[in-house]
């Protein structure tokens, strides 16, 4: 007797992508992914030599807590209270997961509601739409448009968003507004009044 898993509906749209096509077609060493960043180099001698003093420690070999091991949420913590100027308390509020796209699921999940609005910005990095529609939220699209260039050269920095359709699109649902930058796939680094 056949027996067929089906994929909930509410993770449609997380189980393909165009990452998981660029990874197949990469798989022939002929082909040179360059859609991922993938490193094409061995990390350093100094690096590989302290990941091997680590795996030689005896205390690092069980199960650690699910949020990050308490060493390096303390260290977290040590650096980021430098850079915001405030206290941090490692162990409620640093969050240590795998690569961003877990880290974005993750506080996706964890914060918003069904009903919630979350504004994302166009384009935008495949993964933010079916991760709110997951938390059963409503996407709301703010496009970036280039604005005109005084030359021929272009640039990421060109496009812009417009501050009255930004403030359009927040209303009492809005519950997040997702901004990474550099923008993905854009490039756009935002400026402080941005």
């Amino acid at each position: 007797m056949a027996f067929k898993f089906k994929n909930a509906k509410r993770i449609e749209g997380l189980d393909s992508n165009v990452w998981i096509e660029f990874t197949k077609l990469a798989a022939d060493p002929s082909v040179v992914n360059l859609g991922q960043g993938l490193p094409d180099i061995s990390p350093p001698t100094y690096v590989k030599e302290e990941l091997s003093k680590a795996a030689l420690t005896d205390h690092l070999n069980q199960y650690t807590r699910g949020f990050g091991h308490p060493s390096l949420v303390k260290a977290l913590s040590c650096l980021y209270e430098k850079f915001y100027q405030k206290q941090i308390d490692p162990n409620k509020e640093i969050l240590v997961t795998v690569g961003a796209y877990g880290s974005l699921f993750n506080a996706i999940q964890g914060l918003i509601d069904p009903g919630d609005e979350v504004i994302i910005m166009v384009p935008f990095y495949d993964c933010y739409e079916p991760m709110v529609r997951m938390a059963r939220a409503t996407p709301v699209f703010i496009p970036l448009r280039s604005k005109p260039t005084s030359g021929t050269k272009w640039s990421s920095s060109d496009w812009t968003f417009e501050r009255q359709e930004l403030e359009s699109k927040f209303s009492s649902k809005t519950k997040a507004i997702i901004l990474n930058t550099p923008h993905n796939p854009m490039g756009k680094v935002y400026t402080k009044e941005e």
